[in-house]
């Protein structure tokens, strides 16, 4: 079978669909999806594949050309770039060895704890004030009670 008997048969069978997933092509070259993703792993997958969004596609005119050309005679396996990841460079620590390693808190979050302390302060210092009061009430009182006047007046 020659490329363009065989590109037409491709045609025929899928219409205008140009890329072809191992499922589709399983029956045409008799090996499972699975078995192609072996061959793949071990780069001697005989069919040029490419990745669309992280899916294997086979075209079929890359296809046909495996099918028309096999002609008793042994196809070599297409080799793909490997595809090696990149690394990012290794960053440099380019610190300022004058500048100090820990940042120093917000001084928002200080300013906001300081005035806290303070409105407790001012709560205590005013409850002290009326206590005083009252207790300096209640120590008037006592003395007024006793009716001595030669007494000594508690201070004020």
């Amino acid at each position: 079978m020659s490329y363009a008997d065989a590109l037409a048969d491709l045609k025929a069978d899928f219409g205008k669909q140009k890329l072809l997933t191992p499922s589709d092509i399983a029956p045409y070259i008799s090996k499972s999806s699975s078995a192609q993703a072996a061959l793949r792993s071990r780069e001697k997958f005989p069919i040029a594949t490419k990745d669309v969004g992280g899916r294997i596609f086979v075209s079929i005119y890359d296809l046909a050309h495996f099918i028309g050309d096999d002609d008793g005679e042994e196809v070599a396996p297409i080799k793909q770039p490997h595809k090696l990841k990149q690394h990012k460079p290794a960053k440099h620590n380019t610190t300022d060895k004058n500048k100090p390693t820990r940042r120093p808190p917000s001084l928002g979050k200080t300013l906001k704890l300081m005035r806290a302390r303070r409105e407790q302060l001012e709560l205590q210092l005013e409850f002290q004030r009326d206590l005083y009061i009252e207790l300096e009430a209640i120590e008037l009182d006592r003395f007024a009670k006793s009716g001595s006047r030669t007494a000594k007046q508690p201070p004020l």
